[in-house]
């Protein structure tokens, strides 16, 4: 995993928050740098270039997601369903305490300018699908997972349903119970509603078990 400074650290969170904000085409290094205090030369040395800016922030926050599934991949202590449930707990997580950047995403799929990262988007889904799909296939060879399970269509559930949440969360909030009584608090409850539900989901489909 490539590392970075503590000043390429608080550019990229700079970046990615105005980014979300004002949207990629939108934000000029000039406020990128106005808003890290930094002068434009010190960004043009580290990134090269806006789209450079932007194609950084997308590896660094999925570096660690490849990371993690890899490392799930070779776990032999956990049960097949028990990964999978680690995977949902994981993209919970990293989605909910990453909106920043979910935004950027959902603005840059949707957006029909040219963007510098369509294409980079796409291939890291594909490869997110790619390392879930053996976690599925060495359990539907073992009997453990139902044979017509679309895999495909799993992780567009799984990243659907999260990205859903994430702007519904004012609606959410109505529905929390009455011993939820701060944001820290409604985080935690809304991550565990999310991965109750979609555990019970994954489960049904995988295995069967209504």
């Amino acid at each position: 995993m490539e590392e970075y400074s503590e000043k390429q650290l608080a550019i990229l969170k700079v970046a990615e928050r105005l980014f979300a904000d004002q949207g990629f085409h939108g934000t000029s290094v000039r406020d990128i740098a106005q808003e890290a205090d930094v002068n434009i030369a010190m960004i043009s040395y580290y990134f090269g270039s806006k789209d450079k800016l932007l194609e950084t922030i997308f590896r660094y926050r999925m570096e660690a997601s490849r990371k993690f599934i890899n490392e799930l991949l070779e776990n032999n202590t956990l049960e097949p369903l028990e990964k999978i449930n680690s995977l949902i707990d994981r993209f919970i997580n990293k989605m909910l305490g990453e909106q920043y950047f979910q935004c950027i995403m959902s603005r840059e799929q949707l957006n029909s300018q040219a963007s510098p990262v369509r294409d980079l988007i796409w291939e890291l889904k594909g490869e997110m699908l790619g390392l879930m799909q053996p976690i599925v296939t060495q359990a539907q060879e073992a009997g453990i997972f139902y044979k017509d399970v679309d895999v495909e269509m799993l992780m567009t559930t799984l990243f659907g349903t999260i990205h859903q949440v994430i702007p519904a969360q004012h609606i959410l909030k109505k529905s929390a119970p009455a011993t939820v009584t701060n944001d820290d608090e409604f985080r935690e409850y809304v991550k565990t509603r999310v991965s109750t539900h979609l555990k019970k989901l994954f489960k049904a489909i995988l295995t069967h078990e209504f």
